[in-house]
């Protein structure tokens, strides 16, 4: 679901198109009898120069609907960086950092470098802005009435504090029931694949070789799932159990909706848990909520979840200290700072001298810590500071997408029910990560192009399947279910925290590289270990 940390990159003028990009188009006129993929006419690529550095970016007009494949058409933007090493190059290495609402286009330098030398001399990596996102034609909803107040305390523990946040989940449905363009019922998932498919086709490569993280990991299993003859190297990073983000099992789908079947809520308490039981284990020189760290969390939340608490000139909520921890959670490199603000919040609270304790900026600190994720909520936030404009949502990308995907109740109040049993198995983030998805209950877009399986698939190349141990999104149990249903998978671990595994360790790293390159996976049920750890000596 969430998206990994993008890098910003700055627009600049197209021109002309290079040789290189020229032959692109030549192999994939060639390549077009043999494809065993999506039928539909395969757009030119006509690549130019962007976003400055080396990256060439280009657009593709795709059929809107894929029963009608001559039809309407979107516009699908996309950006590349051309293998170093042309001569050697082995095809292109598309890209997905997730979301669902993430443009793969702005982060082809980001995985390129994680990925090092190796996989950057070898291929073209390619990031394809998915259908209603980013730079492809976007998806706009548009409401008669003023957008209501995102409420200020969105993490609802009953249904008298769900009622606001289910009047705004209403509006943005609503709005998209009202007035929307017509992308709105065509940006599954599938339809997603099916792109990418056409695109693989359009650069010439005989099958697909691809990365994703979160998200991302549910756009590779489709694409796997539904052309198995036409992978290459598959890396799923991060992983979402596909069955519980389409229909979920044994009914369930009418009962709970997808963001709880996923159970994200207990990846993220596990991650902070754990980290409590580290912080303890090292001390209070490396962590500064050291001794008992997690009574301390608990008390805290104990003491907000009966109201919010003055300080900084204002009151911090429930929902800014669960948000904001879950924010930081995404990333190793924030607990220590995450440690700190909540052992600065206990004083402000429980500690021998409150009135004298410091209070400054405890607000901002979380907040910022919420933000500093593009999670699903990130959107509604954003929305919310419009309230009481007769304006349109700028767009609603993350309910585009999994609300289309995916089988949920229809009475909105299910979301209060599904939100405690995910809080009873996931303590505090459950209801954080059930009520992401609170506007499917009524969106009003088609599923009829959406894809729910079969999952169970044999693909013509083994994919790579890998997972955090502590990851707050995506738990390793989504890695070790994709594991059983893609035979021949091999499942590659991760002990550490963050969610994702690129970038975190060189083990992870070669071993995606060998099988990027080589077609040569790790043995299956390796553990690596990271580079650093969660809180390292100061030096």
């Amino acid at each position: 679901m969430a998206v990994v940390l993008i890098t910003a990159l700055v627009g600049a003028a197209l021109v002309t198109t290079p040789a290189h990009a020229a032959s692109h188009a030549t192999a994939a006129a060639a390549s077009a009898d043999s494809s065993k993929g999506v039928v539909a006419p395969i757009p030119t690529l006509s690549w130019h120069p962007c976003f400055g550095g080396d990256l060439q970016c280009t657009r593709a007009d795709v059929p809107l609907d894929y029963d009608d494949p001559t039809g309407e058409t979107t516009s699908i933007f996309m950006s590349m960086q051309p293998a170093t090493d042309p001569a050697h190059r082995i095809g292109t290495l598309f890209v997905n950092p997730g979301g669902p609402g993430g443009p793969s286009s702005q982060v082809v330098q980001y995985f390129a470098g994680l990925f090092g030398p190796k996989v950057a001399q070898r291929f073209d990596i390619v990031g394809i802005d998915p259908r209603g996102i980013g730079r492809s034609t976007q998806v706009r909803c548009r409401s008669s009435q003023p957008m209501p107040r995102f409420p200020r305390n969105w993490v609802p523990l009953n249904l008298a504090q769900a009622k606001p946040l289910i009047r705004f989940n209403s509006w943005i449905a609503d709005a998209c029931a009202e007035e929307s363009n017509a992308i709105l019922d065509h940006m599954t998932t599938a339809d997603t694949a099916r792109d990418m498919d056409l695109i693989r086709q359009a650069v010439g490569d005989p099958k697909l070789s691809y990365y994703g993280i979160s998200y991302g990991t549910y756009l590779g299993a489709t694409y796997a799932a539904m052309f198995p003859d036409d992978v290459r190297a598959v890396i799923l990073d991060g992983v979402l159990d596909p069955v519980a983000w389409s229909t979920g099992r044994g009914g369930l789908g009418e009962v709970f909706p997808f963001s709880t079947r996923l159970r994200s809520g207990v990846g993220a308490w596990d991650a902070l848990v754990s980290a409590f039981n580290e912080c303890d284990r090292v001390g209070a020189a490396r962590c500064r909520l050291a001794g008992s760290a997690a009574d301390k969390w608990r008390r805290i939340v104990n003491r907000l979840k009966q109201g919010p608490v003055p300080v900084d000139n204002g009151k911090i909520y429930y929902s800014d200290v669960i948000g904001g921890t879950l924010g930081a959670l995404y990333s190793r490199d924030s607990y220590r700072f995450l440690m700190r603000e909540i052992a600065a919040l206990y004083q402000v609270l429980f500690g021998p001298d409150r009135t004298g304790a410091d209070k400054r900026g405890l607000i901002a600190s979380f907040r910022r810590m919420a933000d500093s994720r593009p999670w699903p909520y990130a959107n509604s936030i954003r929305l919310g500071s419009m309230h009481g404009a007769k304006a349109r949502p700028a767009n609603p990308p993350f309910e585009g997408v999994a609300c289309s995907d995916s089988v949920n109740p229809t009475d909105p109040t299910a979301w209060v029910h599904a939100g405690a049993v995910a809080d009873r198995q996931g303590p505090w983030f459950g209801r954080v990560w059930t009520w992401a998805s609170g506007p499917c209950a009524t969106w009003p877009a088609s599923k009829d192009d959406a894809y729910m399986g079969p999952w169970r698939t044999t693909t013509s190349a083994p994919l790579m399947i890998v997972g955090n141990f502590h990851d707050p999104a995506t738990p390793i149990s989504g890695a070790r279910i994709a594991n059983t249903l893609f035979e021949g998978s091999h499942l590659l671990s991760l002990n550490t925290w963050g969610h994702g595994a690129i970038g975190q360790s060189a083990c992870v790293t070669v071993r995606m590289q060998r099988y990027l390159v080589h077609g040569v996976l790790p043995p299956s049920g390796m553990v690596c270990q990271p580079d650093k750890q969660l809180f390292p000596i100061k030096h």
